[in-house]
């Protein structure tokens, strides 16, 4: 057995690897960085809005330096041929863009690199406003030539002007269309930043938080908590109500009573996980109705001097409507896997010949119909607990409590990239070791599977 827990743990490391390998590359690719959307705009009211753009552009270097991404983003990277592999580090992201458009059109990054400082160096005025604006913009040559028309204009014996069109003329003129079409690699070689956060995770740092420079693995452990109380109490719970559910309604005299709760789990099937945890707002933590439980939150309460008991006595009152809600939310698919798995044992050979020899329906039930159906059981609790942590996303967004869903929105939201690979790594190693105790459980509950292996 030993053997084989050991063989599955080297297949599921590669799987591991690959799966927060592309996370972490895809995460990075995406538009929009933590910087643009939440430090420098929201100073723009501020500090920054006294400062000219290049405080602004000088910011988000000191940004880009602090969280490592200054670095490479791989070992090495392919771009168009004019492109170079250090445009991610212009700031603000439409200039980024346009620069891009300028090099793919033109074909020259030299040139095009003359133009755009030419065109920084012009100061903004009243008159000259309009026409920059479109020339942060123009990407046709007829296009700049217009605007620089409108510039003349407006500043007529402007020398910067004259470098600009003389700049912006020598683009046009010499540009080359179509380089874009060919790649070009750029070797990075190991410094970069899939490197950096690899070999740092092999040492068991994850990184810093992009929001708060803290350390990810105390704020994973931090939230990592509450989420398990959620996910592994639902569990529990799920598990015994569908399995005594499920035994009811194998038994003769409670024939009316699965005709009377079989509609009511349908109709609990049919509500989407987010309606039934407002319901169970409305009804259990509003002053209109019944205010038993908190509304939201974990409440206010110092944690440092109390045990681990008093501390899960603190948190249960405001875990009750969220374990409740996926209780609930999963209970009707689990308890018909379950009544499935017993009915189809219910016919076997076996359960008939324990009837023959006098045994009540009950211990035939418990004896021989619920420990052969164990198998099917085990596989549909193996992929229930994946579905669990991913309904605590849902549950922990609406009550609030800051456990790994929450975590995992609001960096998303936030663009907080260390955040996103660590709690992505994390429910896939929680599926990993889901189907790794199924295996065990299929050998203790089959010892012919044992055998096998």
């Amino acid at each position: 057995m030993l053997g084989f827990f050991i063989k599955r743990l080297l297949y599921a490391l590669p799987s591991l690897w690959l799966i927060v390998t592309l996370i972490f590359i895809l995460s990075r690719l995406l538009p929009g960085s933590f910087a643009s959307e939440n430090i420098l705009h929201s100073q723009s009211e501020s500090y920054y809005s006294k400062s000219d753009k290049s405080a602004k552009q000088q910011a988000y270097q000191n940004y880009l330096l602090r969280t490592g991404q200054h670095l490479p983003l791989f070992y090495f990277s392919v771009t168009a041929n004019p492109e170079p592999d250090t445009l991610y580090k212009v700031y603000p992201e439409s200039e980024r863009l346009h620069l891009q458009k300028l090099a793919w059109q033109y074909g020259n990054w030299p040139l095009v690199t003359a133009y755009y400082k030419n065109l920084q160096r012009i100061n903004p005025t009243s008159e000259t406003k309009p026409a920059l604006e479109m020339l942060r913009k123009a990407v046709d040559g007829k296009a700049i030539l217009s605007a620089l028309a409108d510039l003349k204009k407006a500043a007529p014996y402007s020398s910067t002007v004259q470098e600009l069109e003389k700049s912006a003329d020598n683009l046009i003129r010499n540009g080359t269309g179509y380089t874009y079409l060919l790649p070009k690699l750029h070797w990075h070689g190991t410094q970069n930043q899939y490197h950096t956060w690899l070999a740092g995770l092999f040492t068991g740092d994850a990184g810093n938080s992009f929001r708060d420079s803290r350390p990810v693995q105390d704020i994973i452990l931090e939230a990592l908590l509450n989420t398990w109380i959620i996910v592994l109490i639902s569990l529990l719970l799920s598990c015994l109500l569908a399995m005594e559910l499920a035994i009811l309604f194998l038994q003769r005299p409670f024939i009316k009573l699965k005709q009377l709760i079989m509609p009511v789990l349908f109709l609990l099937d049919s509500v989407p996980l987010f309606v039934l945890c407002l319901l169970l707002l409305v009804f259990f933590a509003n002053p209109d109705f019944l205010q038993l439980f908190p509304a939201y939150g974990m409440g206010f309460f110092q944690t440092g001097n109390l045990s681990w008991t008093e501390q899960f006595i603190n948190r249960l009152p405001f875990l009750i409507l969220p374990i409740l809600s996926l209780t609930l939310a999963y209970l009707p698919y689990i308890t018909n896997q379950f009544y499935r798995a017993m009915l189809d044992a219910d016919t076997s050979d076996y359960v008939r010949t324990a009837r023959a020899k006098g045994l009540s329906h009950k211990k035939v039930i418990r004896l021989h119909i619920f420990r052969n159906a164990w198998l099917p059981m085990i596989t549909v609790i193996s992929d229930f607990i994946p579905a669990l942590v991913a309904g605590a996303v849902i549950t922990e967004t609406i009550f609030a409590v800051p456990g790994m869903g929450s975590l995992l929105v609001a960096s998303v939201q936030a663009r907080d990239y260390p955040i996103i690979v660590a709690i992505v790594f994390v429910v896939a190693l929680v599926r990993f070791v889901s189907h790794l105790l199924a295996d065990a459980a299929y050998m203790l509950a089959d010892p012919r599977i044992r055998l096998q292996r």
